[in-house]
């Protein structure tokens, strides 16, 4: 019976720690359900709104923001966003980076 308490007292300090490490706070969460849902309509304006009045840029809600564990881009395909991909496709493209070796044959 106390090994079946420690056990469990020690589940839940570690559950604990690893949702304090993943604490959202709600008006964040409300602005990224707000910048997600606006893509899943293929609502650019909207979208452009809201990243403006909360001053995201654009690159970094492509290269940051995830929407139902998809990055922001490929839920945007994924809803068949077109107007939406339109729109953040060249910040996408910014993001990658690409190392090329000049020496090899």
């Amino acid at each position: 019976m106390k090994t079946a308490f420690l056990f469990a007292a020690a589940v839940l300090s570690v559950s604990a720690t690893a949702m304090a490490d993943t604490y959202i706070p709600p008006q964040v969460q409300d602005v990224l359900v707000e910048v997600c849902s606006n893509t899943q309509t293929d609502d650019r304006l909207s979208l452009r709104k809201t990243l403006h009045q909360n001053r995201l840029s654009k690159k970094a809600a492509v290269t940051k923001v995830v929407c139902n564990g998809q990055a922001l881009m490929d839920f945007a395909r994924s809803s068949n966003a077109n107007k939406v991909v339109a729109m953040l496709s060249p910040y996408e493209q910014r993001a990658k980076v690409s190392i090329s070796d000049l020496v090899a044959p």
